[in-house]
Formats: C-alpha cells, structure tokens, sequence
C-alpha cells in the first residue's frame, strides 16, 4: 500500500430513526395550522459534532443542523446542496459554492469558513468518518474565497470522495463552532449550525427544540420530487426508545412520520391512509474479536462458531422473519455488494461441537436486535448446544459501543450492527479491517487485513466499475470464506406517514431533513 489505510468503524444505533408527530388529533384527521413536527429518537444523541457522530440519532439529529456540500440523490446520484457545481477526478474535487449561504449567526459561508471545517474533519484525533471520506493519507484542502471555490487534493487516488463528502460527517460547522469544541460536542453553540435548525432548547436525555431558521435557502436539490409542502417551523425531538408506543401514537394521530421495526411495521398492514416505505435499516453480521490470544484468534474456532449457527432461525428471532437473509456484510444497496449465496459457509453443527466443546465465549450483545436482544439470545442458545459455555450481555446501544470500542478485552463476539451511511463498500468495510480501535482506528475485530486493505487501494485507483466490483467481490469472499464475518440478515424499518405529512427515502435510507408538512394530505 502506498499508504496505511486506516479502516474505521461506523458504529450503528439500530431500528428506528427519528420519528415526526403533530400536536395531536385523530389518526387521518387534516393538519392545517400546524407548524411543528414533533420526533423521537432511541437515545440522546452522543455528540453534536458531526464528524464524531457514532449512532442513527447522531446522523439524524446533525442533517437537520448541519449543511453539506453535496448530497445523494436517487441511485447514489450526487445533488447539489451548499456547492453548486464540482468537478472530481480520482485525486482532486474542486466545488463551487452556492450565493448567499449563511451560518445560523449570520457569518456568510465562504469557501474558507468550508475549508476550516472540512480541515478541522481531517485532522481531528477521533473521528469514524476522516478516511472513509478522503482515503489514507492526509488531504490538502485550500479555499479561493474570490471564485467560491473549495479544493481537496488527496493523498492518493480514492473514488469514494463525492459519495464521502454527502456524509453528515463532513457538514459544515460555522467558525463559532471551530472556536469552541467543547460547546460544539454538546450542542449549545447556536452559531455553529450551517443547516436548516438550529437547536434552541435541550434537556440531555430527555428532550429537544430545532427551530428553523428564516433565513435558509439552501436545501438539497433532488430534482426528483416535487415540493408539496413546507418544512416544520419547530421540531421537537423527544427520545422514545419504545417503538410499539411510537406504533400506538401513529395509530391514534400522535404522529405524523416515524420510522419502525419489526413486528410493529405490522400493524399497518391494510391502513390504506398510511403511507409506508419497507426498508433495510442496519445489516447485521457476526463480528469476533481475533486480537492477538483471544479465543477467536483461532480459524477453527471461528469456522465452529459459523457452522453451528442458522441466518433462519436467527432472523426469526431477531426480525420475526420480517428481514431479508444477508450473503454479505454491506447493505444489500451498495454498488458492488456480493448477491451470490454460495460464498458462505455451511451449517454444519456435528462438525462444530467437538471444536466448541468446554470452550467460554462471551457475547457483547445490542438488545435492539429483537426483542429484548432475541436474536443474541439465539445465538447464546446455539452455542451451549454446541458445548460451549456463553456469557451474554444484552445491552443499550451506548454500552455495546463502549465495550465494542474501547474494551478490547471484554468480548469475544458481536452481531454488529452496520448502518453504512455513505453507501459505500469501504464503508461498510470500516467496522472490520485496518488498526484497530485501540491504537487510533475502529476496527472492532482487532484484525488488520492488510491483504484486504491492498485490494482497496487497487479498487480505489480502478476507474472501471465493473472492474472495481469485481475486486471488492474478492475482498468479500475472503472474509467470509475466512469467517472473519457472518452474514445474517437485515433489520427491517417502515417509514410510516400519516396523511399531510411526508419524508423522502434515497437508497434504501430516509433523509430526515426532508420531512415537511404537506399542503395537501
């Protein structure tokens, strides 16, 4: 490799996205008069500071607060939003920034203010996003504040750069927020919003108020859907992990928009009123631990583990059968993912046991998979069939990424969750190869790859796309064939609207900043 790629990891808050509601009313009942939408989240988002976001609410809290320069349209098109115009080569993206855009203080937006954020991105110590977004290597970007023109020239050739810079991760923070990172992180520095909301109230863990600015104008252009409507003057963010109440508020008009899983998607089967959108929320595969000693260090033991398991019978009990089997680890909608069953590994239980046998394996587990936690629960359940002893911790979003992040130590295998935000294969590669978590990266596995990583790098410098899959093809047959990963299944959501209200889905992933409040229902 020219350089050392450094894969890291997009950490996944799972299931449900951000949720929309009215101020109340009767379940298909009009909405003339509101002006708010009213949301919900899991959990109380981590950081404010987009390029440190780790789970759904991060994302999903930070694209109504903060701009990018692009977006991604329909097929993975890339849209304008802050830049109006780019051209991009493998090395090199120059962009042309829109007139008038504005920070939430009133700072204009130039192409310094957008190269300040995107350099502090690329420097920062601790973020998932810096190398899926300009590859290994450190970018040099430059501003020409007269010809509104922002450059990235990078270190070496990386094809993901366009669909990385319509990331949450690379939105724009305002000077006043570059001043003070710490009131960046926890969100009270209103100045340093360059998005539609600004947030105007908080109380951590329970609730919060983004009030729209007057004075935006920058939304993304799909060019695909007209405007029926007009965005939400206020949106109220309470955080409501239970999504069976969500279910029940939808039913009876508490809410207008809101994104649910499993069995709850259900319920409104035969609504005609509801509008529904099935989509894969997060992929879910089996991760190990092959740090240096551990148990999964060993092959065999991996390859056991693989055997005894059934996709079946685990997406049963973690999706009631709702969610479609996974041959690969990426989301089923990333260019060049593996749709060919027979690159996995087979069951075989009887072959497995005698490896198993006495063997301790401790399970980090995400209690959103199922409920409560079901699907790890099978997989405990499969292995002490197997002869092996499990401890398994089922446990919130925040603990299970904690302990996957920073307690090396403390686990042996993991169903991660991957939501693969950009869309891309090295996205989704991120939670697996390269440094590992503790020495500055997020590869959870503890296992470098660096087979896997010199097959990105010739992807990366490959301007033929067919070429290019049939590449990334190879790197997702020698982790599964080398049962690094089990593919399992993915977590069914339904974006679910009530009548007057909307929300855009572009490749299998809701894009909140476009909810709004329809003038016609």
């Amino acid at each position: 490799m020219k350089n050392k790629v450094r894969a890291l990891s997009v950490a996944a808050s799972v299931a449900v996205g951000l949720s929309a509601c009215t101020t109340g009313g009767a379940g298909g009942e009009g909405v003339s008069g509101t002006s708010t939408i009213r949301t919900a989240i899991n959990a109380a988002p981590t950081t404010f500071t987009p390029w440190t976001a780790e789970t759904r609410d991060d994302y999903d809290v930070s694209r109504l607060l903060f701009n990018t320069l692009v977006r991604r349209g329909a097929d993975n098109k890339i849209v304008p939003a802050l830049a109006t115009s780019w051209d991009a080569t493998p090395t090199t993206a120059r962009f042309t920034l829109r007139e008038g855009a504005t920070c939430a203080d009133g700072t204009p937006i130039t192409a310094e203010v957008v190269r300040n954020s995107l350099q502090t991105m690329a420097t920062a110590e601790h973020s998932v996003f810096r190398e899926i977004v300009f590859g290994p290597g450190k970018p040099t970007i430059s501003a020409d504040n007269k010809a509104k023109t922002v450059t990235i020239q990078l270190a070496q050739p990386w094809q993901d750069l366009l669909q990385g810079m319509s990331l949450v991760a690379t939105g724009i923070v305002c000077p006043a927020g570059l001043e003070d990172q710490e009131g960046l992180r926890t969100g009270s520095v209103k100045g340093a919003f360059s998005g539609p909301y600004v947030l105007s109230k908080s109380s951590h863990g329970v609730s919060y108020t983004l009030t729209l600015r007057e004075d935006f104008t920058e939304w993304p252009d799909y060019g695909d859907t007209p405007q029926r409507g007009e965005p939400a003057r206020t949106i109220q963010v309470d955080v409501m992990a239970n999504g069976s109440s969500r279910a029940n508020a939808l039913l009876t008009g508490g809410m207008d928009i809101t994104t649910i899983s499993t069995q709850d998607m259900t319920r409104f089967d035969g609504q005609k009123e509801y509008t529904t959108h099935r989509l894969p929320s997060s992929s879910l595969y089996l991760l190990f631990n092959e740090r240096p000693g551990s148990l999964f260090s060993d092959e065999r033991v991996r390859r056991a583990v693989v055997q005894t398991l059934s996709r079946e019978a685990f997406n049963s009990a973690a999706t009631g059968g709702l969610g479609d089997l996974a041959v690969t680890f990426s989301h089923s909608a990333v260019p060049c993912a593996n749709t060919d069953p027979s690159v996995l590994v087979k069951q075989d239980v009887a072959a497995a046991k005698p490896v198993l046998s006495g063997k301790t394996i401790r399970i980090n587990g995400l209690e959103v998979i199922g409920p409560q936690g079901a699907g790890n629960t099978y997989i405990a359940e499969a292995l002490r069939a197997a002869g092996a002893t499990v401890e398994l911790a089922n446990v919130d979003v925040a603990t299970w990424s904690t302990t996957g992040t920073t307690k090396p130590g403390a686990w042996d295998l993991t169903v991660f969750a991957g939501i693969n935000a950009g869309g891309t294969m090295y996205g989704a590669l991120s939670p697996i190869v390269g440094p590992p978590t503790e020495a500055g990266g997020a590869n959870w596995s503890g296992n470098e790859h660096k087979d896997v990583l010199a097959m990105v790098d010739q992807a990366m410098q490959e301007p033929d796309q067919r070429t290019r899959c049939g590449i990334y093809q190879r790197i997702q047959e020698t982790l599964i064939d080398g049962v690094h990963v089990m593919p399992l299944s993915y977590l069914p959501a339904q974006l679910t609207a009530r009548p007057g209200f909307s929300a855009q889905v572009y490749n299998e992933q809701v894009d909140v900043s476009t909810m709004q409040i329809d003038n016609e229902g």
